[in-house]
């Protein structure tokens, strides 16, 4: 038999797009974005929130009618909706053959082949799989950006957080299968690595920690940026900051997730953290990095959180200043404390207050662009913009997107761009004639 095909749906968030590349890697078939062509179709899943719950399982549901006249196909379920249910799966849905989790993925071949072979369904989900990071990494030929994943699963134990519960205890990457990894994905062409992990700043080996991993991965020659997600405040230390300041290669643009503006409502989040220790710790960084672009996560409606509260969240992002926020309403997810909370927030109130936020966001986003204008900044071009082959997109080190006019021999360089025009999602700039040459961002 030739080469197989595979189709593969991607939810959720960086880790799980650095998964479905894994899959990719330790697969021995050809990527296809016909399902109607797959010998294999695998459903990587998020569950972070009921709503990307039900988009895994209405993907299911779509492919039963394929499996009735393709019954040879093998239909696999991976991430962490299948760490979460796992068995119930193959109970709810009887054309599913593969349910494997979330550190399973390096046994992905061998499970294949015992369902074509055994003719029986199955399901792996544990967290005992060894060298869970050991792989060729994939790369789409063309991209200039990757991530590179540093760590798996997490400690911290907050009231609403599922991923813990999916995706086990925190266990930290070594330092050599970390820039072994980052090495390939340069010779590929690879120009901005994206180190990712749960809590990625908690990140430590022996005597090495975060703030050691990013000058070590700074060394790269021909790494032109290097971008970190997700930090946790109470991991930032005055090390790490200085690391961040010190290393050129290292983008001026922090993820931070508070999740709310009110100390009680943080407390019972499990937070371990007060809105003024929040504050102090984005003053102490852009104390060391002056232009540093901060976003944020937000959950509203959180158990228990009343009107002032809310007001106090919404103080916060003025007070801070996000560049930009990832807001959501509450959901209560099994596994979690924070679901058997009795004193929910109604949906409607919940609702109300998420249009709010998103909306004076929005208004603190659109001058924090259009203050852009005029400014002379890097962009590393990422590649052709989809609206216009005559035009290029790409990022500056605050991670906001540009758009200019220009040509695809600028792909993975790093161009100096005038911002011409602020948007709410994007910058129009135009490339300085007489481009210096630039090695790393400033």
């Amino acid at each position: 038999m030739g080469k197989k095909y595979l189709y593969l749906e991607t939810y959720g968030c960086q880790m799980n797009v650095y998964d479905s590349d894994k899959v990719r890697s330790v697969l021995d078939a050809e990527l296809t974005n016909d399902p109607g062509k797959a010998d294999i179709v695998i459903i990587n899943t998020c569950a972070i929130r009921e709503k990307a719950d039900q988009k895994a399982f209405s993907s299911l549901g779509r492919f039963k009618h394929l499996k009735v006249r393709k019954p040879n196909m093998i239909l696999g379920v991976g991430g962490c909706v299948a760490q979460l249910y796992g068995e119930r799966l193959l109970e709810n849905f009887p054309h599913l053959d593969l349910v494997f989790g979330t550190r399973t993925i390096p046994l992905l071949p061998e499970l294949i082949s015992r369902v074509e072979r055994e003719k029986r369904r199955r399901v792996e989900i544990s967290f005992d799989v060894e060298e869970v990071f050991e792989f060729e990494p994939y790369h789409e030929e063309g991209r200039v950006t990757a991530f590179v994943s540093v760590q798996q699963g997490c400690n911290k134990r907050c009231s609403y957080c599922i991923v813990p519960h999916v995706r086990g205890e925190e266990t930290n990457r070594a330092v050599g299968d970390i820039l072994n990894e980052t090495n390939k994905l340069v010779k590929k062409g690879v120009r901005e690595v994206t180190l990712i992990g749960q809590t990625v700043n908690s990140w430590k080996r022996g005597e090495y920690k975060f703030g050691d991993l990013l000058k070590i991965v700074g060394e790269i020659e021909e790494l032109l940026r290097i971008r970190f997600t997700t930090s946790y405040p109470r991991d930032f230390t005055k090390k790490l900051i200085e690391s961040i300041r010190d290393v050129p290669q290292v983008c001026h643009h922090l993820h931070l997730p508070v999740q709310s503006g009110s100390n009680r409502v943080l407390e019972r989040m499990g937070r371990t953290y007060t809105r003024e220790w929040y504050i102090d710790i984005i003053k102490r960084i852009r104390d060391a990095v002056p232009d540093m672009a901060v976003t944020t996560d937000i959950i509203v409606g959180f158990p228990g959180e009343t009107e002032s509260d809310f007001e106090d969240t919404m103080r916060l992002l003025e007070e801070v200043g996000f560049d930009g926020t990832f807001s959501f309403k509450f959901s209560p997810r099994p596994e979690t404390p924070a679901a058997e909370y009795y004193d929910s927030v109604s949906d409607k109130t919940a609702g109300r207050r998420l249009t709010e936020l998103q909306e004076f966001q929005r208004e603190i986003t659109v001058k924090k662009n259009q203050s852009r204008v005029g400014e002379i900044e890097e962009v590393l071009i990422e590649g052709e913009s989809k609206n216009d082959p005559n035009w290029v997109t790409g990022r500056t080190s605050h991670n906001r997107i540009v758009n200019l006019p220009g040509g695809a021999d600028l792909r993975g360089k790093l161009a100096r761009v005038e911002i011409t025009e602020g948007f709410q999602n994007s910058l129009r700039g135009r490339l300085i004639e007489n481009q210096k040459e630039v090695s790393h961002v400033s």
